[in-house]
């Protein structure tokens, strides 16, 4: 600590007052003792936070006398307003707790400075070490592992060509797999059309011929092995003419069977349009063959109660439609799981389709039957030319009798109370018509059901197509 100089208050004290003003003024002006300690200490702090700022060395561990987040007091610059003892003393104070401030942080920035200091040397020892090792493993990479890496090179270059050349060995045996697949299906369809005539084995030839690729049965060492002094065609040329041959044969056969009304051979000829590659074909024919069957069953239903008394009876048509749905319906529900079976999923709303195309000729008949035998033109015209006498007359004034004879000839002689009401009855049966209405109504609710039906098997299947 500092003290002040003797010669500094050499001056007798007079009171408080202009002497001891005057010596306290020249101590605490600009050029005086305590404004230079003041620039000191500040300088000091400055170079301090600047070398805190330089090296980066403040630490958690370093000691505080103030309080986080307290902010140290800085001595105002105006010190000639100082005029004091008090306020000098405080002052000085005040100075001598930055001073300790200060040197506590210089304290821990040299303590700091040590730690940073060792922790360079290690890092210095930890570098040549390292700089050793990597010399050592650059030798070591050049000396022993670069042949290593050479040899690697060359294996696997080796290995590559012998995956390539296993890759085309694989190829080869695969396309000869499927010759000689084509060869034995070729000699299988022609010894199966020939004396043997089993169809089905002929069939199912073709269909495993169907799955090898056509650039193998169109490739010139298919065509260079396959042929045989019994079957010297093409491969090619060979499949086509047993797929046309049996295409006919099996029309012919379900044609017969369909005429003779034999189900069991209906269903085995139509099981095999799809294994010679002719669903559709297979499709259509079984299309018409269950159409004929509808429109025989619509015929024989309307022909039972045409002419006689049940055509007279209130719901003989609409039963008849009923009839007819129905039995479309069942060969819908029935006969479904075995066309998607053999032809793929989807494939019966093709059948369904000509279903409704052949239910829509059959309903027309029905429904143009009906309308001549209720007479429906007739009743729809006398429905229209109804005067609806008995309602005019209610409306209009009630007219005198009249006396006297009348006159030979005149329709009020003839006309007697509530004949009028008479006539328009024997016009127009309301009782008949009322029958009518309920044969259309039943009519009406039977094609909806038919419709919803068609609808939700058709959306069903065409969905399990999809996916």
């Amino acid at each position: 600590m500092w003290a002040l100089a003797p010669n500094d208050f050499s001056r007798p004290l007079v009171g408080l007052g202009g002497s001891l003003l005057v010596s306290v003024s020249q101590f605490l002006s600009r050029d005086g003792p305590v404004f230079k300690y003041i620039e000191c200490g500040h300088r000091a702090f400055d170079d301090c936070i600047a070398m805190l700022m330089f090296h980066g060395a403040q630490r958690d561990t370093v000691p505080q006398t103030s309080k986080p987040g307290k902010a140290v007091k800085v001595l105002p610059c105006e010190l000639d307003r100082v005029v004091s003892l008090a306020e000098v003393q405080a002052t000085i104070g005040e100075l001598c707790q930055q001073e300790a401030i200060v040197t506590q942080r210089l304290n821990a920035l040299v303590a700091s400075q040590n730690e940073l200091n060792r922790s360079l040397a290690r890092l210095d020892i930890s570098r040549a070490t390292l700089g050793s090792q990597a010399v050592s493993t650059r030798s070591i990479g050049n000396t022993m592992l670069s042949n290593a890496a050479l040899a690697a090179k060359r294996i696997s270059a080796a290995v590559s060509r012998l995956d390539l050349e296993q890759a085309r060995v694989k190829d080869t045996l695969h396309v000869v797999e499927q010759v000689a697949e084509l060869k034995t299906c070729v000699l299988g369809v022609t010894g199966s059309m020939g004396a043997a005539q089993d169809w089905e084995a002929a069939a199912t030839y073709l269909n495993r011929a169907s799955r090898i690729p056509p650039s193998v049965i169109n490739g010139s060492f298919a065509e260079e092995i396959v042929p045989t002094s019994e079957v010297p065609d093409l491969p090619k040329t060979t499949l086509e003419q047993a797929a046309e041959s049996l295409q006919g044969l099996f029309l012919r056969e379900f044609q017969r069977a369909a005429a003779e009304n034999n189900g069991s051979k209906v269903t085995r000829f139509f099981k095999l349009f799809p294994l010679i590659g002719k669903s559709g074909v297979g499709l259509d024919v079984y299309g018409r063959y269950v159409c004929q069957g509808v429109a025989a069953r619509a015929r024989s239903n309307l022909n039972a109660g045409t002419g006689g008394s049940q055509a007279t009876e209130g719901f003989f048509y609409a039963n008849a439609l009923t009839k007819l749905f129905e039995h479309v319906a069942q060969i819908v529900e029935h006969h479904g799981g075995l066309v998607e079976l053999h032809y793929g999923a989807g494939s019966m709303v093709r059948v369904i389709e000509r279903l409704q195309t052949e239910a829509d000729i059959q309903g027309g008949i029905i429904i143009d039957t009906w309308s001549d035998e209720r007479s429906i033109d007739r009743r729809l015209t006398d429905i229209r030319s109804y005067a609806f006498t008995f309602l005019v007359q209610s409306f209009l004034p009630a007219q005198p009798a009249r006396s006297g004879t009348p006159r030979a000839g005149s329709p009020n002689k003839r006309r007697v109370p509530g004949d009028s009401r008479r006539q328009d009855e024997e016009g127009i049966d309301t009782k008949g018509i009322d029958t009518l209405l309920s044969e259309m109504t039943a009519m009406a609710a039977r094609w909806s059901l038919y419709c919803r039906f068609i609808a939700l098997q058709c959306k069903v299947r065409r969905q399990s197509w999809f996916s």
